[in-house]
């Protein structure tokens, strides 16, 4: 047959199946297997929508709902899936009979859904050619959590604290018999006083904890003027590396930077904030950042690099010279990061360590210098 082009097209009879190229014949079981998924993802602008900037999130538990009332978890990958596995053929998979199953999400203590949908369901039926015989009469849709965002720290036991949010609420809450306290917080600027204690705080993404009332380092020193951000992504393209002194104008000691899935530790990806990139104190140990002139360390996103380490205790230390002037603890998580919002003045040092020695993976590392 001849074309416009003048290129004859030639058809072989209907149905003929070269060898080389076989076709497959189908009508029967294929006795293989596929995955039926579930995305999670972190909510990163809180609008309940799987959009640009939103990040997968490994490690959460999903509980699929089988016909006849079994249960079975499974935790999503790196990437955000928690796959299930269905075959009609292969019996010990997850999804074998035809029916209606259900898949709940469930949410880490401090997080919570944003796209509505912590449970749904589909009907499944045998299709025989299909890669495991059976299909999903619809998909699941990705799952969005946050987490509850807060701002919590240590004061006199007993004292009133007081938190002025940016649409002009007020919060009010006691520290305990240890001091602590912590408020429900919204995104936006915070004012935070207790006794003769002000604190200014942004809350964004993550819970905030203040840095602990130092007397040793009280100044009326006014902040450096200049800002600066690191997120350890401009230092190179793949892979693991040390972080060089010099780098941002700080001396770095014992700090590795690391692409996120380098290891498929899910907290390295969970507490990631920006670009691609995040850092760790090598092998657990402590790391230091110093400078010979004074800065301002202004905080940073904390969490866990592996979900065994979960519930690791920071340790944060910082020097004006030989003085040491600031100590704080923090409480870290594989799921997700925590700000610390340190505000320390005009330091020399900071150690960054674990109590147990397991990495803290850490973004956005944000300070102050002169210039």
């Amino acid at each position: 047959m001849a074309t416009a082009f003048g290129i004859a097209l030639l058809a072989g009879p209907a149905g003929a199946s070269d060898p080389l190229y076989p076709k497959r014949v189908w009508g029967g079981f294929t006795g293989g297997e596929m995955n039926t998924s579930v995305l999670v993802f972190r909510d990163i602008n809180r609008n309940g929508v799987y959009d640009m900037g939103d990040q997968p999130m490994p490690n959460v538990a999903v509980e699929l709902g089988k016909p006849g009332g079994d249960i079975h978890i499974e935790r999503t990958n790196v990437s955000g899936f928690a796959n299930f596995r269905m075959s009609v053929v292969k019996r010990d998979r997850e999804v074998t009979d035809p029916g209606r199953y259900t898949f709940a999400i469930k949410p880490p203590p401090g997080w919570s859904v944003t796209t509505g949908n912590e449970k749904q369901d589909s009907e499944y039926v045998v299709t025989p050619g299909a890669p495991g015989d059976m299909i999903a009469r619809k998909t699941t849709h990705p799952v969005g959590l946050a987490a509850d965002l807060t701002i919590s720290g240590t004061a006199p036991a007993g004292v009133k604290v007081t938190a002025k949010g940016p649409d002009g609420g007020h919060r009010v809450t006691q520290a305990d018999a240890d001091g602590r306290f912590r408020l429900p917080a919204t995104p936006g600027e915070w004012k935070v006083e207790w006794a003769s204690e002000r604190r200014n705080v942004t809350v964004a993404q993550a819970p905030v904890v203040l840095a602990a009332f130092s007397e040793k380092a009280k100044s009326d020193a006014a902040p450096l003027p200049v800002s600066h951000v690191t997120g350890f992504d401009d230092l190179a393209t793949s892979g693991v590396f040390e972080v060089p002194s010099g780098y941002g104008g700080l001396d770095w000691y014992n700090l590795v930077a690391m692409h996120q899935r380098f290891t498929g530790g899910p907290g390295y990806i969970n507490a990631a904030m920006s670009g691609d990139f995040i850092a760790y104190n090598s092998s657990g140990h402590p790391a230091t950042v110093s400078s010979r002139a004074p800065f301002d360390f202004t905080g940073a996103y904390f969490g866990a690099g592996w979900d065994d380490a979960e519930g690791e205790t920071l340790l944060i230390k910082a020097w004006r010279g030989e003085e040491p002037v600031y100590e704080d603890q923090v409480t870290l998580s594989a799921l997700g990061p925590v700000y610390f919002a340190a505000e320390y003045r005009r330091i020399t040092r900071i150690e960054i360590r674990t109590e147990h020695y397991w990495q803290a993976a850490i973004d956005d590392f944000a300070y102050r210098t002169e210039k």
